[in-house]
């Protein structure tokens, strides 16, 4: 043990430690505001009396809470908008803010007077899409949605390779203008397969961005520069969850297509025409609502799917995770899910096995999120209908 611990283990101040604190104040000041942020996540937001969360829901805050530091180290801490890399934004170990199985999302730091080139290659995926957002001035990535573009727009090679400029300028090819508040490009790659994409091993995105005019190297990284980015991850820490809305209680701005009665879900709206900022994509329809189930209740849903490019459907947690799904069935795409010939469901969701097809498992969870995603439908899909029944009555 160094002369620094042994000072410390005794209770007595440091003279070195102290030094070496002062030679970066500004990095210190803001490592103790994460510091104060984390206990607020304890105390404001996992044991916060309002919240009223079990055993299980604590113990996955806390968990969730691991998951937001490590996705605000990669897109905060170590993002360079000058210099931005993809990193991948949810994984099994990584869920936040609605992940999505189904899905491969990739993020980046971005300014909007820069240039930006995105190469890539769409190999699989039934939809690829990008979308730029603002600023969310709660700091989330809840901003504005300032410009987007699909593969339908893409100029896509034989080989399924394909480039998009990021830009205030002009650029000769597939082009996107940057509006000066900029702030991120997030991407989008969904498959539609019997195989969840986030379950295949196989599966691999082909991505990168790079400026278009040279930054030069990285310079090295000054005590200001980092204590903005600490406070950036600490605004995002906070926005996550103490900042957040109480699961269950009414959105103090209505979003049209989350109902706020339990065991039911909205009428399916798009962000394009809902007039919400958030961080989906404006070519889905979405519909969500909360599942509040007694011990031997089953909330079942019917309906029926609309032609589209892909349609799910998953249970989150009340951190707006998605539930174990690597070795439960908590979602079911549409190359899944059991219909009949016009395409009509019928889907269960209960902490036991009903014995019939489309069962979508709370795994111990007594409440949540039921969440359906529409992509590019031909027509505006039909609300799903809900009801509550005894498991027992499904089964035969």
């Amino acid at each position: 043990m160094g002369d620094n611990s042994v000072v410390q283990a005794a209770g007595l101040p440091s003279f070195a430690l102290a030094m070496d604190m002062a030679r970066a104040p500004r990095s210190t000041a803001a490592f103790d505001e994460l510091l104060s942020t984390l206990t607020d996540i304890r105390d404001g937001y996992v044991n916060a009396p309002e919240r009223n969360l079990d055993e299980l829901e604590a113990v996955e805050g806390f968990r969730y809470a691991m998951h937001l530091l490590s996705e605000a180290n990669d897109l905060l801490i170590e993002g360079d908008a000058e210099r931005p890399r993809f990193t991948s934004m949810v994984t099994p170990s990584r869920k936040y803010l609605g992940d999505n199985p189904d899905a491969i999302y990739f993020q980046a730091l971005i300014r909007g007077d820069r240039g930006y080139r995105i190469t890539g290659r769409r190999d699989e995926q039934c939809y690829v899409s990008f979308t730029v957002h603002g600023a969310d001035p709660a700091g989330g990535i809840n901003g504005p949605v300032l410009a987007d573009i699909n593969d339908a727009d893409l100029d896509i090679a034989e080989d399924g390779t394909f480039e998009l400029l990021l830009s205030p300028d002009e650029q000769p090819g597939t082009w996107v203008r940057l509006p000066s508040e900029a702030r991120y490009v997030f991407v989008r790659n969904y498959w539609l397969q019997q195989r969840s994409a986030q379950n295949d091993p196989n599966i691999a995105v082909r991505l990168h961005i790079e400026p278009l005019d040279d930054p030069g190297p990285a310079p090295a990284l000054d005590d200001a520069t980092f204590a903005a980015r600490l406070r950036d991850a600490n605004a995002f820490l906070h926005a996550a969850t103490a900042g957040s809305r109480i699961f269950g209680a009414p959105s103090p701005v209505k979003v049209p297509f989350v109902s706020n009665e339990p065991n039911s879900v909205g009428t399916p709206w798009s962000f394009r025409n809902a007039g919400v900022d958030a961080a989906g994509a404006v070519d889905i329809f979405y519909s969500s609502g909360s599942f509040s189930l007694e011990p031997g209740q089953a909330l079942v849903m019917d309906g029926t799917l609309p032609p589209s490019r892909f349609t799910n459907v998953m249970l989150w947690n009340v951190h707006m995770q998605t539930l174990e799904y690597r070795s439960r069935r908590s979602s079911l795409n549409s190359a899944q899910m059991v219909t009949d010939a016009d395409g009509h469901y019928r889907i269960v969701i209960s902490a036991t096995d009903p014995g019939v097809p489309n069962w979508l498992d709370t795994g111990g969870h007594r409440r949540g999120t039921v969440f359906w995603r529409f992509l590019l439908p031909e027509h505006d899909p039909e609300t799903p209908r809900c009801r509550v029944v005894p498991v027992g009555q499904l089964a035969g």
